[in-house]
């Protein structure tokens, strides 16, 4: 074999093992996601918190506190804040939220990256608007479990 013709192969070769799609071993899938809440105590302060009124996913139940740590938790244009979902002692899912206040309607983004307990592993990332009522939703995805390495 020439050395143009071993060029060859190998070029095929590499070009053939770049452009094959990657193998993903077990990818999680997202779960479809879906919380209401109440934010009629919401502050301002630090924490403030809203209430769940509405969830999909049993491990964060009605009644599950949404607390908000700042740093912008009464901007009056937006907010941009570490939250917990409290669900019980040892049980809670830390995440950020940035929420554009003032548009019309006010709309964000909430992303989960852990948790603990019966939330241990949790990862989500949600879609956030609000309705004529004042009720907020988060809608999006998650997953719950062993977090990817």
């Amino acid at each position: 074999m020439s050395a143009s013709s071993t060029f060859l192969v190998a070029s095929l070769f590499v070009i053939s093992a770049l452009s094959a799609p990657a193998i993903a071993a077990d990818e999680p899938k997202l779960q479809p996601l879906k919380f209401s809440k109440d934010c009629s105590n919401y502050s301002g302060e630090t924490p403030s918190f809203c209430t769940i009124v509405e969830s999909t996913l049993k491990e964060i139940p009605v009644g599950t506190k949404v607390l908000y740590y700042g740093p912008v938790t009464n901007s009056p244009l937006f907010t941009s804040s570490s939250v917990v979902l409290a669900v019980a002692p040892g049980d809670s899912t830390i995440g950020y939220c940035i929420v554009y206040d003032t548009a019309t309607p006010p709309t964000g983004h909430c992303a989960f990256s852990a948790g603990s307990g019966s939330l241990a592993g949790f990862q989500a990332i949600l879609n956030v608007t609000v309705d004529d009522k004042k009720i907020w939703h988060w809608e999006g995805g998650y997953i719950l479990g062993a977090a990817p390495k």
